[in-house]
Formats: structure tokens, sequence, C-alpha cells
């Protein structure tokens, strides 16, 4: 689609329409909204020959597009918002974060649609969430919404469409998870594999709701392979280095023939705290203790040693979220309202897997969940 930035040589004071474009060019007016709003579908079809006419129409006439009278004329405007649940998720280093707002923007901006950004917290009062919902966003993307959020009856009583990702699903909502029971289990049986009988899990953080699957498949993975789950090694941590960390020092105070030869971490952050703690007190990883984490974000491949990790798709279901919104704001239908994508296991250092754990010699491999 042609991009021009057009200074005006017409001396009237007069803003210029589109029927003045179409007027100089020669054509109809919905042949020129349709060129200019950069329509390639639908019933309208304009020729080059006319498309051509049109920019130079426009720019002999500097004619520049009013989004404000185009939106108050369509009732659309093309600005969706996206909440993220704490202050800082915009600006801090956050890889989770980090990538699933890559892929809505990816999304976004190739649908020609725009973004407004906000933030969330726990406990968030009504008059305070209609406040945060401007009346110019046509639906909103929540990631990981916190379950007390009164957001959810304001867009309900407002009419706003909204698309979550890492939610509960419910009757009628819309929401993109992934696999985490799943996830749970093949890291579980990854380790079991390599031998470990004694592996702990850093569990994440209450009211998350990936914790709970992540914890149910991992006890289903050991009960299955006749392994004891040991309570103790079930340690409530969280999705942070530092908890990670303090998790895994205290898992280290027991004797060497009760602390656990793997664990299994919330995700990669947590995981990184776990090794940080397993090196300061003397050991090595993998070969005292295996470590795997979760979500396979750039930040695993940073670790020392690279980390294993739970490959959970986070721009993928960031990019889907967006696509569902859109596709409700504009009246598709067949669309499936709570997709679960698939999750893998990516084989690094830190567990510990010798080279036939390797596929042609890479660093990492994908295990299927299938």
């Amino acid at each position: 689609m042609k991009r021009f930035i057009i200074r005006s040589s017409n001396h009237n004071d007069m803003a210029v329409t589109i029927r003045d474009v179409a007027k100089l060019a020669g054509t109809s007016v919905t042949a020129v909204s349709a060129t200019l709003n950069g329509s390639t579908g639908g019933t309208i079809r304009v020729g080059q020959a006319t498309r051509e006419r049109i920019y130079e129409a426009a720019a002999q006439l500097g004619y520049v597009s009013n989004p404000i009278a185009k939106s108050l004329a369509t009732g659309k405007t093309k600005v969706l918002g996206l909440m993220l649940p704490y202050a800082n998720a915009f600006v801090d280093q956050n890889p989770f974060c980090n990538q699933v707002m890559s892929g809505i923007m990816r999304e976004v901006v190739h649908q020609h649609y725009n973004l407004m950004l906000y933030t969330a917290t726990s406990g968030i009062q009504l008059d305070r969430a209609a406040m945060l919902v401007d009346s110019r966003i046509e639906g909103l993307l929540l990631v990981m919404p916190p379950e007390d959020s009164a957001i959810f009856l304001k867009c309900k009583k407002r009419g706003i469409p909204y698309v979550s990702i890492l939610d509960t699903p419910t009757v009628g909502s819309w929401t993109v998870n992934s696999d985490d029971y799943t996830g749970g289990r093949i890291a579980a049986e990854h380790l079991i594999t390599l031998g470990h009988r004694r592996i702990a899990h850093l569990v994440g953080s209450p009211g998350v709701v990936t914790s709970v699957p992540r914890e149910r498949g991992f006890r289903d993975a050991l009960k299955e392979a006749g392994i004891e789950v040991v309570e103790d090694l079930i340690v409530q941590s969280g999705f942070d280095w530092r908890l990670g960390l303090e998790s895994t020092r205290l898992l280290l105070e027991r004797s060497a023939r009760t602390r656990p030869t793997a664990i299994f971490a919330a995700n990669d952050l947590c995981a990184e705290g776990a090794i940080r703690a397993i090196r300061s007190a003397g050991m090595s990883v993998p070969d005292d203790i295996a470590v795997v984490g979760y979500d396979d974000t750039w930040y695993a491949t940073l670790t020392q040693p690279p980390l294993t990790t739970v490959h959970m798709p986070i721009e993928e279901m960031g990019e889907m979220a967006a696509r569902m919104l859109i596709a409700r704001l504009e009246g598709q239908n067949g669309i499936d309202p709570q997709p679960v994508l698939p999750v893998s296991l990516t084989i690094r250092h830190s567990c510990g897997a010798d080279a036939s754990h390797f596929v042609g010699g890479t660093m990492s491999s994908h295990v299927s969940s299938q």
C-alpha cells in the first residue's frame, strides 16, 4: 500500500474531503475510500490505473485522512486495549511479558489495528476499572487477568469484547491457554528417564492459572512411574529468580540422602534462581542436581549451563488472542473460543542428557508432547 506525506497546495481553508478527491480523479467516492483506506477485499475492485489517479489526486489536493471523522462515521476506532497484570510489565525484563507482547503486536500491526496499553492489579475496584477502560477501544486483551478483577464485569456491562491469555475457561469466555498439565508431565517424565527418583518441584505463584495443572501433571507422572511423591520436595515458590533461589536453598538444607537430585522449576526465571543456589552451595548443575524450567524464553539460553525447559508457545498465544479478538469484532464465525496450544520439551545441558538426546548434534531438540 502506498504511503505518502502531503503538504496541501490548496489555498482554500476548507478541509479536503474524499468527494473532492473522487471528483478530481474522475471516479466514485467508494473507490477512493477503498483505495486510501487500504481495502484489498470485499466487493470493491479498483484497477491499478484508477488507483494511481486517486493517489495523484489526493497528493495534488493535499488530502489527509481524518481518523476521528472516520471513526465517527463508521463507529470503528480500530483500537484494541492490552492489559497486563502488574504495573512494570511493559518495561521490565520479564521474558514472558516481552514475548507475549511481541506476538500481540505482530498480529495487531498485520491487521492494521492500533494498541492502547493498560496495567491492572489484583483486587482492582470497579470504579478504577471504569477509568482504565477507555471509550475509544473496541476490544480488550487481558494477560493473566486476576480472578478478582472487576474488569470482567465492566467489559460485560459496557459490551466490550475481550480475549484473555492464561485464564480459567468458563462458559461463554474467550481465552487462550497452553497445555500446562502435559508440560508438567513431560518435565517429570524426562527427569525420570534420566534416572532421577528424588525430584523436587518449585510450584508457581498461587492464583496463577498455570500453577495447578503443572503440579498435577508432575505428580501424575511420578505416580505412574511408581515413584513416591515426597510432599517436602514440592515447595511453594513463584515465577521470580529470587523465589527460586530461596526455595532451592531450603531444599539444599536437607541431608545428602534426602535432598533432590533434580528440580523442576515453575518457569525459566525460577530455574535460574535454582541454578544460582546450587552453584553457591558448591555443587554442580547438572552433575549434582539437574534442573528443568518452563516457558523456553530467550532467557533459557543465557543461563549457565543453558536450560532444559518446557516450551510454551508464548508469542503464538499472543498472536492467536489478537486474531481471535479481531475476528470477534469483525463478525467472523467458526472461531474456537477456548484454544489450548500444545507444549514440547527443549533439551539443553542443565538436565544432564547426553549427546544421544540431541538431534543432529544441535544444542536443543523438541520432544513432542503427543
